[in-house]
C-alpha cells in the first residue's frame, strides 16, 4: 500500500447520496430496501471514512454501545481500493478507535462474500447470535500495531 490514508469519525452523519454511491459501488441495493445496517437504531452511532489523498475511499457505520460492544456495518470500500490493504487498515484503524471509548469487542453481520476477510481479520463466529462475527480487541496488542507502523 502505497498511499497515504486517514482516518477520520464524521461529526455529522454521512449523507444519504454519499451512503448510496458507496453502497451502488459495492453492488449493494439502495438504502432502505433492507433490513440491517442503514436503519436507525437507539446506540450512538458514529460513521467513519478512510480518506486518500483527500477523497473518501471507505465508510463504516459504527453503532457504540460501550461498555459492552460496538456493531460494526455498512462497512465499504471504493471498488478502486479493494484488495490493496485498505479494509485491513480501515478494521485496524476502527478497532483503535473503539478502544479509545472502551469498548471491548465488535460485532457484524457479514455480507455474502465478506467472510472470509472478516475471519482473517480474527472474527469468529458468535455463539449467541446465529450469522453474526464477533471480535474481542486486545488494547495492548492493538497499541503494539499503532507503535510498529
Amino acid at each position: 500500500m502505497d498511499f497515504p490514508l486517514v482516518f477520520r469519525p464524521l461529526l455529522a452523519p454521512l449523507s444519504k447520496k454519499a451512503l448510496q454511491a458507496f453502497r451502488k459501488d459495492a453492488g449493494w441495493p439502495p438504502v432502505g430496501d433492507e433490513p440491517g445496517g442503514s436503519k436507525p437504531t437507539p446506540g450512538r452511532v458514529q460513521w467513519v471514512t478512510v480518506d486518500c489523498c483527500n477523497k473518501m475511499v471507505g465508510i463504516a457505520r459504527l453503532e457504540m454501545a460501550p461498555p459492552q460492544f460496538c456493531y460494526v456495518s455498512d462497512l465499504i470500500i471504493s471498488d478502486a481500493y479493494r484488495r490493496k490493504g485498505v479494509g485491513d487498515w480501515f478494521m485496524k484503524s476502527i478497532e483503535r478507535y473503539c478502544i479509545q471509548f472502551g469498548v471491548p469487542r465488535l460485532l457484524l453481520e457479514p455480507r455474502e462474500g465478506t467472510r472470509g476477510f472478516y475471519e482473517k481479520m480474527h472474527f469468529v463466529a458468535d455463539p449467541y447470535v446465529g450469522g453474526f462475527l464477533k471480535k474481542d480487541l486486545n488494547p495492548f496488542r492493538l497499541r503494539t500495531f499503532a507503535l510498529s507502523r
